[in-house]
C-alpha cells in the first residue's frame, strides 16, 4: 500500500482493477508478504522503488470463503486482467456475500504454493469492522545500491 499522508492503511478508492469496477471499493490483500510485493512488482514494475510504502500486518477473523479457480471467468488470468473478472468481482462485492473472498493468485501456481493466495476485502460489507484489524504497519523501501 502506498504511504500517502493522512492515508488510513484499510482506506480504499474507487479505482478500478483486476477485480472490481470503477465506483466498487475493494481492498487487495495477499496472505503471505512474499505475494504481496510479487504482485506489486509485476502491476507497477520499477517505478515500485520510486515510493514509500507500507507492509500492513492484518488480523482476520473467522473462516475466508475460497473461490476455486474452476469457478472463474474462463479468461481471468490474461493480461491485461479482463472486463470478466471486474465484473465478477463487482457482483461478489455489491452481493455483500462475504466481507472477504480467497482466491488464486495468476503470478503464482497455486498448487506449488497453497498456502499463498489473494484476498479481496470488501470494506462496506457490515462484517467488516468485527472481521478484519489492523495489528501493525511496516516501512518498506526498495533500496537500490548503485
Amino acid at each position: 500500500m502506498e504511504n500517502l499522508p493522512g492515508r488510513d492503511s484499510l482506506g480504499y478508492g474507487l479505482g478500478q482493477g483486476r477485480w472490481n469496477q470503477f465506483g466498487t471499493p475493494m481492498i487487495y490483500a495477499c496472505a503471505m508478504s512474499s505475494l504481496n510485493f510479487l504482485e506489486l512488482l509485476s502491476i507497477k514494475g520499477p517505478v515500485v522503488t520510486q515510493s514509500n510504502w507500507k507492509l500492513a500486518i492484518l488480523e482476520i477473523d473467522g473462516t475466508i470463503p475460497e473461490l476455486d479457480a474452476d469457478f472463474l471467468p474462463p479468461d481471468w488470468k490474461n493480461r491485461p486482467y479482463p472486463r470478466s473478472t471486474q465484473e465478477f468481482g463487482t457482483a461478489w462485492a455489491k452481493g455483500m456475500i462475504s466481507p472477504i473472498l480467497k482466491i488464486p493468485s495468476i503470478r503464482i501456481p497455486l498448487k506449488s504454493y497453497p498456502q499463498e493466495y489473494n484476498l479481496l476485502i470488501n470494506p462496506l460489507h457490515k462484517e467488516f469492522s468485527k472481521t478484519v484489524k489492523l495489528i501493525e504497519e511496516w516501512d518498506v523501501t526498495f533500496e537500490v545500491n548503485g
